[in-house]
């Protein structure tokens, strides 16, 4: 029979179970999205957490390492695969120069360049993968931040080891993707930073090894689609042309920053921290301490690894607080979704017009909203190198499903781990919007939950992460 795969979200998230279930018909729920706290109706009928005060342990912000999912069953084989949304980079080197007065990450500049590939390494992952246009890609959004916020060669790594993992999957088990690449099939976007270039060159390095493709310079390239900062729809707002959206998360941020368990954990950590009361950075100090963490190097201040943990808390409170907000999550994520949906619906129509599987390279700050959007969001932090994978599959009886993976675990989105292709659709059309709606709706006065009219204030650092902070 035919069937669709659309991969969607590449991502950054934490170590996941093996798939489990994959008959159409689903399981009963378990353990998806239960982050405790208040919960509130949701318009399509279901429960979405309010964020919790009191807050559960949850995993080390350990690497994600790819494990395959069981295959689909034999009733249904794949006919188009994408992977949209974020391939969350691999591990990197520190974003921000420091940590209150805790910590001054140039300190340690030769750490950070002792970890980045060479220069030879880059020109090659560039030769064989070049990222286009060109005129865009030379200029990214971190162009002279160098050591900082850059892929490391272990982040190379784990992202190769990705591409291999989905080579195994939909070329030698499924043998759903050809051996050798053919571009008309494929959809490679990354956001406009080296980190996430690299990232997106190195996945497919390992889904298409260099002895895979054919001789030639130009037959053998792979090219990986960038675009301006005012146009990505990968970074939830990004270069704050949407005002509605950046007084709401304001907003929201600021609120969430109010609740007990956010305050409780101020108290107890600014001072090792090195903020002022109030004043504490949390996506700073989370991203800065996990590089730290990860190179086994001594935080400051006798802070631990569960302080490191406890500050992903915290982010992830934060970061729920805005995007599971509705009206937040459409104008975030309504693009890719529609984006999506639009490649589901050209493979359902005509699957030899179809991309057979997308890629898009980007940034915790890309998957968070998107999971709080899809109801799945549980609080926890997602670290690097992780995936939310969509499939498209029809069944025997020629009907169509969509399959919801994250980190290579089945998630719960309606009525079972395979939902219907309408039902699942209607349960996300709130979310789905045009790049003209987004623009209307980015127009629309956005002090509607009491924001003050000076809002959004000129240093809103201390309440939302940005770009940098991912």
């Amino acid at each position: 029979r035919r069937a669709s795969a659309w991969a969607c979200v590449l991502g950054s998230a934490g170590r996941a179970e093996d798939a489990r279930r994959f008959d159409f018909g689903g399981d009963e729920a378990g353990g998806v999205g239960e982050a405790g706290g208040d919960e509130r109706d949701d318009p399509r009928g279901r429960r979405r957490s309010g964020g919790a005060e009191e807050k559960s342990g949850h995993p080390r912000q350990a690497l994600f390492l790819a494990q395959l999912p069981n295959l689909p069953p034999a009733s249904v084989r794949l006919q188009a695969a994408a992977h949209s949304g974020v391939l969350r980079h691999g591990d990197r080197t520190p974003i921000s120069r420091g940590v209150g007065t805790a910590m001054n990450v140039d300190h340690d500049r030769e750490l950070w360049e002792s970890l980045l590939p060479s220069e030879d390494d880059a020109r090659s992952w560039d030769s064989q993968n070049p990222v286009v246009p060109k005129e865009i890609s030379s200029k990214p959004y971190d162009l002279g931040r160098a050591p900082y916020g850059q892929l490391t060669r272990q982040g190379a790594s784990e992202c190769v080891d990705i591409g291999k993992d989905l080579r195994k999957r939909y070329i030698d088990d499924m043998e759903f993707l050809p051996k050798t690449f053919d571009l008309d099939k494929m959809k490679i976007r990354s956001t406009n930073l080296r980190r996430t270039q690299q990232t997106a060159q190195n996945l497919l390095l390992g889904l298409y090894p260099p002895e895979s493709r054919p001789s030639g310079e130009k037959e053998s390239q792979i090219p990986i689609k960038t675009m301006p900062i005012e146009d990505e729809t990968l970074i939830p707002n990004a270069g704050g042309k949407c005002e509605r959206c950046a007084k709401l998360t304001g907003e929201l941020a600021l609120a969430a920053r109010g609740m007990t368990f956010v305050k409780k954990a101020e108290r107890e950590m600014m001072r090792g921290l090195g903020y002022p009361p109030g004043g504490v950075r949390w996506a700073q100090a989370r991203e800065v301490m996990t590089c730290y963490l990860l190179q086994n190097r001594t935080l400051p201040n006798g802070l631990t690894a569960d302080d490191v943990d406890r500050m992903g808390e915290v982010n992830s409170v934060i970061w729920g607080a805005q995007y599971n907000d509705m009206d937040v999550g459409r104008l975030a994520t309504g693009r890719i979704f529609m984006e999506v949906y639009e490649d589901m619906e050209t493979a359902i129509d005509d699957c030899e017009d179809c991309n057979k599987i997308s890629i898009y390279a980007g940034h915790d700050s890309t998957l968070v909203p998107i999971l709080c959007s899809l109801g799945v969001f549980d609080d926890t932090w997602p670290p690097y190198a992780s995936n939310i994978v969509l499939e498209l599959a029809e069944d025997s009886k020629g009907k169509h499903h969509v399959r919801v993976m994250y980190n290579n675990a089945d998630t719960l989105i309606t009525d079972g781990f395979w939902n219907e292709y309408e039902d699942f659709w209607n349960y996300m059309g709130f979310y789905m919007t045009t790049d003209e709606q987004w623009r209307e709706e980015c127009k629309q006065e956005g002090d509607h939950l009491g924001l003050p009219k000076n809002w959004p204030p000129k240093d809103v650092s201390g309440l939302t992460d940005t770009i940098r902070g991912n």
